[in-house]
């Protein structure tokens, strides 16, 4: 099996995460909505809602959520990339907008949530 380095790893959650997000349009905001993160990278995520959300690349995402209790919440951005059914619920793909420290915050915040599990 060839290994891809420049691939970032994404991190499955045992249990989904809760969290909330809100779209941007034109400078217009939507009321915010719930959600549940699946899993996580440096640069995407899966996030589950009952809401149907727009697949369209003028429209952002903005997700905020916390991965531990107790921590100040990481709000970012992203684009919305793809849509599929999972039980009742919409799966969607996000591609974040991270910077390199966004990048290395949900990095450093997912060894926490390991070690704290192990």
């Amino acid at each position: 099996m060839k290994i891809k380095r420049n691939e970032s790893f994404r991190f499955h959650f045992d249990e989904p995460v809760a969290g909330e997000f809100y779209l941007v349009k034109g400078g217009q905001r939507t009321p915010i909505g719930s959600m549940k993160i699946h899993n996580i990278s440096p640069s995407g995520m899966a996030i589950a809602t009952p809401l149907k959300l727009p697949i369209d690349r003028s429209t952002s995402i903005v997700v905020e959520f916390s991965l531990i209790r107790g921590l100040e919440p990481l709000k970012l951005n992203g684009r919305i990339l793809h849509e599929k059914w999972l039980d009742s619920q919409r799966l969607y793909g996000i591609r974040l907008e991270t910077t390199k420290d966004e990048q290395q915050q949900i990095i450093d915040t997912i060894k926490q949530v390991v070690k704290a599990t192990s």
